[in-house]
């Protein structure tokens, strides 16, 4: 069984040595590698083969490599170039990442280090395309090509959003988990002047503690067990972008220190490196908590709360705005028919009559998934129905309506009948109580209860 493709590399280095061990680390894992031995190949394989990776030995034979790495950057910036070197030093390290290089190699080192940078490349480049097709989606909410929500209330925050757009101002966004907080952040991205350099998100969440420190800031080979090479953190990677700091408010307090610090220097260290290292970053920032009300409570800084809160835009719950469901929903099924290349006809009357009266508390995130679950169990070509929902979703469905009684309206008895229930129910029963606030004797309401079938033939027990 042939191991699977895990991308395409071109590895540059005048050494055949050097070049045949690396394809065939690299092959025996999945990767297709291509060879070459100075820039002129290289450049030419490149054209050829469209590679997601670039290994490149700084020193090649009467070449330079820093040449042409930035030479790639200028024409290919989306190409994750690592470059690779036997004369080690820091000075070359920082040349390398501040022409562009994404992570550096100090010759020798072993097959796992050069699978571990690659694989760490190869998602940096994922990444890459991941945000240029987000943006094309977001220009196309721009320019109203898809309507994400009508609500008067989306189209209010959207319209703030393209305004602070037009800022490098910090944003803060607030709103229950799974009301589309990342989506806003990205739309201000794509609508900004930042709009054609990264947007890099780290969920301060979903970190362990002890590793957050090197997501956000980078570490230097050897700084603990496990640095086997360089690498740039989340903030040298968002250089000249945006950097989304998803889940702020599970920020550890020693760390926020350290971003109120970063912030306000504008430069960052990697984590056993002394060099400080200048970045240009537009810092949004997304959190479920009442940010305010962490910082009375000592867990959030107060500084770094009101460094980050200079624009702050609240999401509403899916919940409060019902017009927005199916606008949502819809686009949502043309994304998933077209990923799943599955062409389905819309929702069929009972799945759109669940969506709208089901309460949606896990907001967008709870609608994406169940029209992505709709559309797997769905009939290529015909609508979705109310069986293709998940079931907590299709109990949201009215039933039908039970037919009409043959009596519409009540007796003046029956209405007064009712009434002396109510009144006897709140008072526990009792007759004396309901009697004296109906005010009438015992034996008048034992009546009327009698004449309206509700007294039992014993009478006036609990009176």
């Amino acid at each position: 069984m042939s191991p699977p493709d895990l991308g395409r590399v071109l590895v540059v280095d005048d050494e055949a040595n050097i070049t045949d061990s690396v394809k065939r680390a690299l092959e025996r894992v999945g990767y297709a590698v291509d060879v070459a031995a100075d820039p002129g190949e290289a450049w030419t394989r490149l054209e050829q083969t469209a590679p997601d990776v670039v290994l490149c030995d700084v020193r090649l034979h009467e070449a330079d490599g820093m040449a042409l790495l930035g030479r790639i950057q200028e024409c290919y910036p989306e190409i994750a170039v690592i470059m690779m070197t036997g004369y080690a030093s820091v000075e070359s390290a920082v040349s390398a990442i501040k022409a562009g290089a994404l992570d550096y190699l100090a010759k020798p080192f072993n097959p796992d280090q050069l699978r571990h940078a690659v694989a760490r490349a190869m998602e940096q480049r994922r990444l890459v395309e991941e945000n240029l097709y987000l943006k094309s989606e977001l220009e196309q909410v721009a320019h109203g090509r898809f309507v994400i929500g009508q609500s008067l209330t989306m189209q209010r925050l959207f319209d703030s959003a393209r305004t602070v757009a037009c800022t490098d101002s910090s944003v803060l966004i607030t709103g229950r988990s799974g009301t589309g907080k990342e989506v806003l952040a990205r739309f201000i991205h794509a609508s900004s002047l930042r709009q054609n350099r990264p947007f890099v998100t780290v969920n301060c969440a979903a970190i362990p503690a002890n590793l957050l420190e090197s997501e956000l800031f980078g570490h230097a080979r050897g700084a603990f067990t496990g640095a086997v090479s360089n690498r740039r953190g989340s903030f040298e990677l968002a250089h000249g972008g945006t950097l989304f700091l998803d889940e702020i408010g599970e920020m550890p307090l020693d760390m926020q220190v350290k971003i109120m610090r970063a912030l306000e220097e504008r430069q960052v260290k990697r984590v056993g490196w002394e060099e400080a290292i200048t970045v240009d970053v537009r810092i949004i920032t997304a959190t479920n908590k009442e940010l305010e009300l962490e910082t009375k409570a000592g867990r959030f800084r107060e500084d770094l709360y009101w460094r980050l809160n200079v624009v702050h835009l609240v999401v509403p719950p899916l919940g409060e705005r019902p017009e927005d469901v199916i606008p949502l929903a819809r686009h949502f099924l043309a994304f998933y028919a077209r990923e799943q290349k599955k062409p389905v006809a819309d929702f069929s009357p009972d799945a759109l009559e669940a969506f709208t009266h089901y309460d949606w508390p896990g907001n967008v995130r709870e609608l994406r998934n169940a029209v992505e679950r709709a559309v797997i169990f769905a009939e290529a070509g015909k609508p979705i129905r109310l069986s293709h929902l998940p079931p907590h979703v299709r109990q949201g469905a009215p039933r039908a309506a039970p037919p009409p009684p043959a009596r519409t309206f009540k007796t003046l008895r029956e209405v007064e009948t009712d009434y002396i229930r109510e009144v006897l129910e709140a008072c526990g029963g009792s007759r004396t109580k309901t009697a004296e606030i109906l005010g009438l004797s015992v034996v008048t309401l034992w009546r009327r209860l009698r004449k309206g079938g509700q007294e039992d033939e014993d009478g006036l027990i609990g009176a």
